[in-house]
């Protein structure tokens, strides 16, 4: 069954890399490899506390205060704020879904 929460998830972590990738920056490895997992199919399939701890190091490094979060703080485009913005709310309802 698909699990619509998770799926909105990874298409916003995905968009959140192909920005960043765009713009240069660093992206954080576990960052990265979430982004590719959801690209590969691999995360659906895996235990909900691996989804857990690997959702916690992710949220760290993209959420406030991070270096991520700063970057988009100060990204002077609209649509870039606004898609950085639906990224914080897929996860923030994908953290509650899972109880991370």
């Amino acid at each position: 069954m698909k699990n619509e929460i998770e799926d909105n998830f990874g298409r916003a972590l995905q968009n959140l890399v192909v920005h960043l990738i765009k713009n240069a920056k660093k992206i954080p490895p576990p960052v990265l490899q979430g982004a590719l997992d959801f690209e590969n199919f691999a995360w659906p399939p895996l235990p909900d506390g691996t989804k857990r701890a690997r959702l916690r190091e992710i949220a760290g490094l993209t959420a406030a205060p991070s270096d991520i979060h700063q970057h988009f703080e100060a990204y002077p485009h609209k649509f870039s704020k606004g898609s950085y913005a639906r990224y914080l709310t897929a996860l923030r309802l994908y953290q509650e879904q899972l109880g991370a």
